[in-house]
């Protein structure tokens, strides 16, 4: 079978050699996964209820080392509170932001974490100065707040069972 060259000048061909050998190089590296250091745990759709509220969360896993999440709480049929939030990578450690009922966002930093509990805080924050979150099985999550571990502030917790995200 003949041999058939590539019809481009060397010059031409050399970037295309060097993105091929940057791919293989890339490829055989231990490359970090975009989901390390996350709670990945916390993925999927939870709700809870205390009296008359109920509470939901529902979690994703984002393609750029994000979880995205959503939260609002219905009290006597009626929604009472919402919030956006993320889970992000700064510098390799897990950053909570978290933006209840469309105000400016606050970061809580990672402070604690193992394969099944993270804690986040911002001592800098009127209240909540600490958020939690404890994975108790594969259907069970708890989620906590409180005002931090020198203040009085109150430790309020959201027990949340896995749902189907309809």
């Amino acid at each position: 079978m003949p041999r058939h060259e590539d019809a481009r000048p060397r010059q031409a061909r050399a970037p295309l050699v060097l993105a091929a050998a940057l791919s293989a190089a890339l490829a055989a590296s231990p490359a970090r996964a975009a989901g390390d250091g996350l709670p990945l745990w916390m993925v999927g759709c939870w709700t809870g209820s205390r009296g008359a509220e109920t509470f939901t969360e529902r979690w994703t896993a984002a393609d750029a080392a994000t979880l995205i999440g959503t939260s609002h709480t219905v009290k006597g049929g009626v929604l009472s509170a919402f919030e956006f939030l993320r889970v992000v990578l700064k510098a390799g450690v897990p950053v909570y932001v978290a933006q209840p009922n469309g105000v400016p966002p606050t970061e809580f930093t990672a402070t604690g974490q193992t394969t099944a509990e993270i804690t986040f805080s911002n001592p800098a924050h009127d209240f909540p100065k600490r958020v939690g979150y404890r994975r108790l099985d594969a259907t069970h999550l708890t989620a906590w707040i409180d005002g931090g571990p020198d203040s009085t502030g109150s430790r309020l917790e959201f027990a949340m069972t896995r749902t189907r995200c309809d």
